[in-house]
């Protein structure tokens, strides 16, 4: 049998963007002694350069055992560049991140056999792992290669597909017998599944990890137990359902499959076409500490997930609102408000909104979603107030435009059923092209916000004009002559926007 090898640490495999905007690739040792040279990691899949930055936050918890305290952290964050301690534990570790070790692969359960009746192994394509593709009842997202047709990974794409797969997989018909687990009927979601999740960002690498770095200890970021530690680490085989996390780091790198990638190699080359592959933990009980909540007309929070069709900011409300009894907002912000009082940090951050739409297990979108903010969105509710002011606006905007709209076509079609009117108005896309308008002037109202009275101002007026040229846009060039419906439209639309800062 032949001996397989694909070293994480060193070999080149994450993709990145350094700061002077040069691509390349290297392996996990040097994309973190090497992050504040770094801007980013690159991939064309978001999904993936998150899950990369979660495996990633792991490793640093786990090299520095913390941190524990906000000194601890801000040592940390002052010496510019990660230090030696990640190279150590690297090291000690380093027989746990062979992609394809016979007894210990990473990420992976050695072993694993999807089997027949007869117990003959029956290897399963690598195409179920990859969300961008079809397979079995899934629709396909962006690439029309199905389960029924070969596909060939090299290494590298292999491990990111197999870290992605780790975080991002959906529920849904297994039915599938293995050697360690027997029959499984079907899976269940991954821990990144059912939510929006937030990563600040900052000039490099390096910068973006230390402000998600949140202090660790044994009740933050979700309490944790004495055999807390990365995946890699764990000697026992996880379970095959629904469990509680031993703590953050178990939480960082779920294993929610089972999976043995089988490398071949062929003229030289060694790539991967198929795998084993089960059900493996889930952790749907747990609040993921970096999602978006929002709060129920009844008062409890709730997670909400990817709507493909409504971009995150339009929920900046919920996002950026907080009190200071009931703060829901991602941990990050938290964080990054309180090292701001013992740090020196940078008055402006990205933040960046990864997430996966899906229903019925069909993958629809991927997100990644960035808005230049200012420090006082985070730690001054007195900004915060003037957000929430203007996103209560932008959708006041929105159904005035709706109801001059909907005005126009009962004029014009004499017509007194609501619901025709209704599909007659969102015939016309004038709420689409407000909200895809309003979506730079958004990015704009961000960058205005040092100066919130004035970005609000400047903001409404936006808000005004956007809904304005929707509705001339939409409907005057369509309905050339259709004078009085027009001048009822107008009519309604100015109204409704004379009171829009009330």
């Amino acid at each position: 049998m032949e001996s397989f090898s694909f070293d994480l640490i060193h070999k080149p495999w994450i993709s990145y963007a350094d700061l002077k905007g040069d691509y390349s690739s290297v392996g996990i040792n040097d994309v973190l002694m090497r992050a504040h040279e770094i801007r980013s990691i690159e991939h064309q899949n978001p999904l993936t350069e998150v899950a990369f930055f979660r495996v990633l936050l792991a490793v640093i918890h786990r090299a520095v055992n913390g941190p524990r305290t906000s000194n601890e952290w801000k040592r940390m964050y002052q010496a510019g560049k990660f230090d030696a301690r990640i190279q150590e534990y690297l090291e000690k570790w380093r027989q746990r991140f062979d992609l394809f070790s016979p007894s210990e692969p990473f990420y992976q359960t050695a072993g694993l056999r999807v089997i027949d009746k007869s117990g003959k192994p029956v290897p399963q394509t690598v195409v179920s792992i990859a969300l961008e593709k079809a397979s079995g009842h899934n629709k396909t997202l962006f690439d029309h290669t199905t389960a029924e047709l070969s596909v060939r990974l090299s290494p590298a794409e292999a491990a990111q597909k197999l870290i992605t797969a780790q975080m991002f997989s959906l529920r849904g018909l297994n039915k599938k017998i293995t050697n360690l687990f027997g029959y499984q009927q079907s899976y269940l979601n991954a821990a990144m599944v059912s939510g929006i999740y937030i990563v600040l960002s900052g000039k490099s690498l390096f910068e973006a990890l230390m402000l998600n770095l949140l202090l660790y200890n044994d009740n933050e970021p979700i309490p944790r137990t004495e055999f807390d530690c990365p995946i890699w680490e764990r000697n026992d085989i996880v379970g095959t359902t629904a469990s509680t996390p031993k703590g953050y780091l178990d939480f960082l790198t779920c294993k929610c499959r089972h999976i043995l990638l089988v490398p071949q190699q062929k003229s030289g080359d060694v790539f991967v076409e198929h795998m084993h592959i089960a059900q493996a933990e889930a952790f749907p009980e747990v609040d993921n500490p970096a999602f978006i909540n929002k709060r129920k007309k009844d008062g409890s929070w709730y997670h909400p997930q990817l709507n493909p069709d409504r971009l995150v900011w339009r929920d900046s409300s919920a996002l950026f609102a907080f009190d200071e009894e009931i703060d829901q907002r991602p941990k990050v912000f938290h964080h990054v408000k309180a090292m701001g009082s013992t740090v020196n940090l940078p008055s402006r951050y990205m933040c960046i909104a990864f997430a996966l739409a899906n229903d019925q297990a069909n993958p629809l979108a991927w997100r990644k979603e960035k808005m230049n903010i200012p420090l006082s969105l985070l730690s001054d509710k007195n900004v915060v107030a003037y957000l929430i002011k203007g996103m209560a606006m932008v959708d006041l905007g929105e159904r005035a435009l709706d109801s001059a709209v909907k005005s126009f076509m009962h004029e014009y079609h004499l017509q007194k059923n609501s619901k025709g009117i209704t599909e007659k108005s969102k015939s016309t896309g004038a709420e689409r092209l407000y909200w895809d308008r309003m979506e730079s002037n958004f990015h704009q109202f961000l960058l205005d916000m040092d100066d919130p009275e004035k970005a609000l101002e400047k903001w409404e007026r936006a808000i005004k004009k956007t809904a304005h040229e929707s509705l001339d846009l939409c409907l005057r060039d369509r309905y050339r002559n259709a004078y009085k419906a027009w001048e009822k439209a107008l009519s309604n639309l100015n109204m409704r926007l004379a009171g829009l800062n009330n």
